[in-house]
């Protein structure tokens, strides 16, 4: 697992979502970059993630994961619209109007969603010696 390397491309990122002008690729190589980072911190405590057997067995996902994080928060800071809307109600005479945005401020999230894409969510259980101080089984 090379640190410095990004797990998509602005290429991979088109091919899922629409050609990309100049412009919005040189932004979507840094949060590309920055995805990436986001997603290694994140999947660091789990303990198959240390084999590096587990980072080619999971390139694909690792850049599915990476690009729906971009796409997310390039939309939402250019769209202004509903694009990524996780909750809405309308507004019709007395009625009110509530809009709930994945990623409202446009910042790279990652969910428990592209956990499980990973193959890492769920229940995991462990032990800690206490005589001894050593970790058994799953974290």
């Amino acid at each position: 697992m090379d640190p410095s390397v990004s797990f998509a491309t602005h290429s991979d990122l088109e091919d899922r979502w629409h050609k990309l002008l100049p412009e919005e690729q040189a932004q979507a190589d840094i949060l590309l970059e920055d995805a990436s980072e986001i997603i290694r911190n994140r999947v660091r405590p789990y303990p198959e993630t240390h084999d590096p057997a587990w980072w080619l067995a999971h390139e694909r996902g690792l850049e599915l994961v990476c690009c729906q994080m971009v796409r997310t928060a390039m939309e939402a800071q250019v769209s202004g619209g509903q694009t990524g809307v996780t909750q809405s109600t309308e507004t019709t005479g007395p009625f009110s109007s509530t809009y709930s945005w994945l990623s409202p401020d446009g910042y790279l999230r990652f969910t428990d969603d592209m956990l499980r894409n990973l193959g890492l969510s769920g229940q995991r259980m462990w032990s800690i010696d206490m005589a001894e101080g050593s970790h058994h089984g799953a974290c």
